[in-house]
């Protein structure tokens, strides 16, 4: 970030069209709240090429795919990636669970701008902290990100997890062009670009977070078979969750958000089950493909508070495009991230789709 980013970013990002014909498009990278998930579960790994058209697809986020570097590249010929100070990977996988960006991006910005905080000094154009942001841009996307209550830009929690932020508001998540201009965004150089991938990719094969794309397992469509590894849905769970929903009643629905300031649909529900240990994929249809082996499917007339609804909203027949969590079954109330933000609404509004799915996680009897 040692150009004229904060200047000339939010124009050139938008107007420029950047050669892409060079990179591979080959796997999709995983973030690491999802990641041993997805090794043990490659359902968790799926992944529409809808999700990747900018101007539709499934809510973004986990699961987006990462580019390939191309050429030219510059300081990755001659500096291969470092290793990562224990320190700092935390770091990288708190925010990446954070803001659902896959951590290696991260540790391939780190890489390239500091060598993960080795070389740190303020730059000859007044870039400072481990990921090296301008005053400016710090002070219009910088968070607390160890929460101590103030946004330091030398420290690296906060530079780190301001990256993170920077980076989603530059549209990384919203597919393989939105990965590009993310990155345009931070820093106006292909070179950097493609050294940043690289890095990113040195770190994720080593890691073994690789998936992929096409290498998925079918999940097939049947009644579930239930995970008994996954704790019970118990009523003092499912009040945890709720009593959760309820202090995010009226957040704004923010199509590919996960919160805190506002959701989709799937990051909701996903933020719920987290309150109570449970990790979920980032998507709706991912979520459905997981059930499939890790939950039971019921029929509407069994739903109980705490239970997963699908629907396919716009997405065709067969596909999940919304789910929400069931509230009080009896009044077919639940709780969901749509029009109107965050609050309970009656999942019987999606009755006339032809998907229109009940599935409960833990066991039947509990």
């Amino acid at each position: 970030m040692k150009t004229l980013a904060l200047l000339l970013g939010p124009i050139l990002a938008l107007t420029i069209g950047l050669p892409i014909g060079t990179i591979a498009i080959a796997t999709a990278v995983v973030a690491p709240a999802v990641a041993e998930q997805v090794r043990i579960d490659p359902c968790s790994a799926y992944l529409d090429q809808a999700n990747l058209d900018l101007t539709g697809g499934e809510e973004a986020g986990v699961g987006f795919e990462l580019p390939k570097w191309g050429s030219p590249r510059h300081q990755s010929l001659t500096s291969p990636a470092q290793a990562i100070p224990a320190a700092v990977r935390k770091l990288y996988l708190a925010a990446g669970d954070e803001y659902q960006v896959p951590w290696e991006l991260l540790a391939g910005i780190g890489m390239a701008e500091t060598r993960h905080g080795r070389n740190n000094a303020t730059s000859s154009v007044g870039a400072q902290g481990l990921m090296q942001f301008m005053p400016r841009t710090f002070a219009a996307y910088g968070v607390d990100g160890n929460h101590d209550g103030r946004r330091d830009i030398h420290n690296d929690a906060d530079s780190i997890f301001s990256a993170a932020n920077y980076l989603t508001a530059s549209g990384v998540s919203r597919g393989t062009q939105g990965v590009i201009k993310a990155l345009w965004a931070y820093n106006h150089s292909i070179s950097y670009r493609n050294d940043v991938l690289y890095y990113a990719w040195s770190y994720a094969g080593a890691g073994g977070s690789i998936v992929v794309a096409g290498d998925h397992e079918d999940c097939g469509d049947g009644l579930g078979d239930g995970n008994p590894d996954l704790p019970p849905l118990t009523s003092a769970r499912v009040a945890v969750m709720f009593a959760w929903a309820a202090k995010q009643k009226g957040k704004p629905y923010v199509w590919g958000s996960v919160g805190p300031g506002g959701y989709d649909c799937s990051g909701f529900v996903g933020a719920a089950f987290r309150q109570i240990g449970i990790r979920l994929p980032r998507t709706a249809e991912s979520m459905r493909l997981w059930a499939h082996k890790n939950a039971y499917r019921i029929p509407a007339s069994r739903a109980r508070p705490g239970d997963l609804v699908f629907t396919n909203t716009w997405r065709g027949p067969h596909k999940a495009g919304h789910v929400m969590l069931v509230f009080d079954p009896d009044k077919h109330t639940s709780w969901e991230a749509r029009g109107r933000g965050v609050r309970i609404y009656h999942y019987t509004d999606f009755a006339g789709h032809r998907m229109y799915q009940f599935w409960r996680i833990g066991n039947l009897s509990d």
